[in-house]
C-alpha cells in the first residue's frame, strides 16, 4: 500500500462481511489498508457492485470530487490492484484519489 500512498492514493477495502470477519481477515493477511463493513449492502448497491447479496471484486478510483475516475473488475484481487496501480501511474494529474477495493 505504500506504493499507492506515494501516488497520493488512499486504499479502503469495502466488504459485505461483518466487522469481526474483516478484523480477522486483516490480521491473517497482515493487510495494511483500512476496511469498511457494508453489511447491509448500501454502498455496494450504490456502486453497482452487488452480486447476489455479496460484493463483486471491483476496484474504483474515486476523485476528490466524489466522481468515479476509473473502475476495474476481475475476480483476482491481485489483478485489480495491478491494473489500478498502472492506471494511477499513467494519470498523475488525478492526485489524491481514493481507491475502493470491493471484495
Amino acid at each position: 500500500m505504500a506504493d499507492f500512498e506515494k501516488l497520493g492514493a488512499t486504499v479502503v477495502g469495502i466488504s459485505t462481511d461483518d466487522i469481526a470477519t474483516l478484523t480477522d481477515f486483516q490480521a491473517k493477511m497482515q493487510a495494511p489498508q483500512r476496511f469498511v463493513s457494508d453489511k447491509d449492502g448500501t454502498v455496494t448497491k450504490s456502486y453497482g457492485a452487488d452480486l447476489a447479496g455479496a460484493a463483486k471484486r471491483v476496484t474504483f478510483v474515486i476523485g476528490q470530487d466524489g466522481k468515479i475516475l476509473y473502475s476495474y473488475y476481475d475476480w483476482s484481487p491481485l489483478t485489480n490492484v495491478n491494473k489500478v496501480y498502472a492506471w494511477l501511474q499513467a494519470h498523475p494529474q488525478n492526485a489524491s484519489p481514493s481507491v475502493s477495493l470491493h471484495s
